[in-house]
């Protein structure tokens, strides 16, 4: 209850506290700038939550569609910056790096994967999102393991390598033939952004 005194008279207001709180919290921002381990930054607006986590590059099972065998292929470094604010639903954006980022202008490439646009965001299709408990914390391990686990279609397959420009899946076959040990960076292709532009603290 809210009360207001007027000088002659005190007049109350019924109010919700999770309205207060909401109001309070929309002005109150917390950034832990660039941390040492693979969850890398951590920011919170108000109600809006952003983390960023670095995958080191390695070998990953990939599962494309029409196929039940993975491709055992090399992926470079990348990032995810997953953004969530109160009861929407999250937004992601996935990017490769050619080394673990130190700094915010760190230049950002195209993962070189389907599925995912030129804009860094994911074509989740009917693949379920991260747990709500998942969402809630801060990291993004159980996003990764969704995304990466998720079968790969057609979507967004071109402009993602240098040597195969129209089908980074045939990129990604030709990696496993060879059994390559790294995906080379020289492949990758410039997003044109840094990731203090793909966070919004820079314009392009």
């Amino acid at each position: 209850m809210l009360e207001k005194w007027d000088g002659n008279r005190l007049t109350e207001y019924p109010v919700d506290p999770a309205h207060v709180a909401l109001a309070l919290s929309a002005k109150v921002g917390f950034d832990t700038g660039l941390l040492v381990e693979n969850t890398l930054l951590v920011r919170y607006e108000g109600v809006k939550k952003t983390v960023v986590e670095y995958r080191p590059p390695g070998k990953t099972g990939l599962y494309f569609e029409g196929s039940e065998t993975p491709l055992r292929v090399p992926l470079p470094g990348m990032l995810m910056i997953r953004v969530t604010s109160e009861d929407k639903s999250p937004q992601y954006q996935v990017y490769a790096v050619k080394q673990r980022p130190d700094k915010l202008d760190t230049l950002l490439f195209h993962v070189p994967l389907p599925n995912v646009f030129t804009s860094g965001s994911i074509c989740w299709g009917s693949v379920p999102v991260a747990s709500e408990t998942a969402l809630k914390g801060s990291s993004l391990v159980e996003d990764w393991a969704v995304f990466l686990g998720s079968r790969f279609g057609d979507h967004g397959c071109n402009g993602k390598s240098k040597s195969h420009p129209q089908d980074i899946r045939q990129k990604l076959i030709q990696l496993e033939q060879r059994k390559a040990r790294i995906y080379p960076k020289s492949d990758l292709i410039p997003a044109k952004r840094t990731l203090a532009q793909a966070l919004g603290d820079e314009r392009p």
